[in-house]
C-alpha cells in the first residue's frame, strides 16, 4: 500500500515543529551544562575566609531533641566570647566562656559548677567544632580560624582541618554562602550541620545533628556588630564533681 505524499505546507509545517523543538532540546541541554558548571572554591575561600567586620553578638530561639523554647546568646570580644543558654521566661542554664584557641570553661549554672569543654558538647548536647570556628559559622564565614589549613577539594567541597578536627564544608554561590558542614576528623562522632534561609552570607537558620540522632535547631532572631564591648564576669564555681582541678 503505498503511502500518500503530504503536501508542501504540511511538511513545512513538521519541518518548522522539529526544527523548533530540537532548538528547546539544545538550549536545555546548554542551560544545565552552565547551571552544574564546578564552583570557584578559590573564590569562595577568599570571601568567606576574610577577617569579622566587627565583634559579633547574636540572640537565637533554640530547639532540641530534649526540650525546646530555649534562647542562646552570643557575646564576642576579639579572641574572647560567651555563649548563654536559657530558658523561655526564666534564668541562665548554662554558661560558656573561652579565649582564643585555649579549651573553653562550661558552667552549668543548674548543678552550681564548671567543666571543660572543647567544643558545643556541653553548650547544645551534640559534640561538633571548635566554638571559635562556629562563631565564623554563623555569622557568614567559614569554620576556620587563623591556623586551621583549608584545601579545596576535586567533589567541589572545602576541607578544613584544624587542631584535633576537621570537616568537609559545601558552598553556593551568588552569593556565597555556607550551606552545609560535615565532620572529617577521626572523632567519628558523625555531627553535620546544614544551614539555611541566608540573607547574603549569614545564615537564618542552623540545624546540627549527632551520628546517635541527637539535634538541635537555632533559629537567628537578631545579630549585630560591635567594637571591643566589655564581656561580663564570669561565676565563681567549683568543678563539676570528677573534674580536675586546675
Amino acid at each position: 500500500m503505498s503511502v500518500p505524499k503530504l503536501p508542501r505546507w504540511a511538511r513545512a509545517a513538521v519541518w518548522f515543529i522539529l526544527s523548533a523543538f530540537l532548538m528547546l532540546t539544545a538550549t536545555g541541554c546548554r542551560s544545565t551544562a552552565l547551571g552544574t558548571s564546578p564552583l570557584d572554591l578559590d573564590a569562595a575561600i577568599d570571601k568567606l575566609h576574610r577577617p569579622l567586620s566587627g565583634d559579633p553578638a547574636a540572640l537565637y530561639r533554640v530547639r532540641v531533641s530534649s526540650s525546646g523554647g530555649l534562647r542562646l546568646a552570643l557575646l564576642t570580644s576579639g579572641d574572647q566570647g560567651r555563649l548563654t543558654v536559657s530558658e523561655p521566661f526564666g534564668s541562665a542554664v548554662s554558661l560558656t566562656a573561652w579565649t582564643g584557641s585555649r579549651p573553653p570553661t562550661f558552667f552549668d549554672l543548674r548543678q552550681g559548677c564548671r567543666l571543660e569543654a572543647s567544643d558545643l558538647g556541653q553548650v547544645l548536647g551534640i559534640a561538633a567544632m571548635p566554638l571559635p570556628q562556629a562563631v565564623r559559622l554563623l555569622v557568614g564565614r567559614l569554620p576556620a580560624v587563623a591556623d586551621d589549613r583549608l584545601t579545596p577539594r576535586a567533589d567541589g567541597r572545602i576541607l578544613v582541618e584544624g587542631q584535633g578536627w576537621g570537616a568537609f564544608v559545601t558552598v553556593r554561590d551568588d552569593p556565597w554562602r555556607v550551606v552545609s558542614v560535615e565532620e572529617g576528623g577521626d572523632r567519628g562522632t558523625g555531627w553535620r550541620l546544614e544551614l539555611g534561609d541566608h540573607s547574603l552570607s549569614v545564615p537564618g537558620s542552623v540545624r546540627v545533628e549527632n551520628g546517635d540522632g541527637r539535634w538541635a535547631e537555632l533559629e537567628l532572631v537578631r545579630l549585630e556588630w560591635n567594637d571591643g564591648g566589655e564581656l561580663p564576669s564570669l561565676p565563681d564555681l567549683p568543678y563539676c564533681v570528677g573534674e580536675p582541678e586546675h
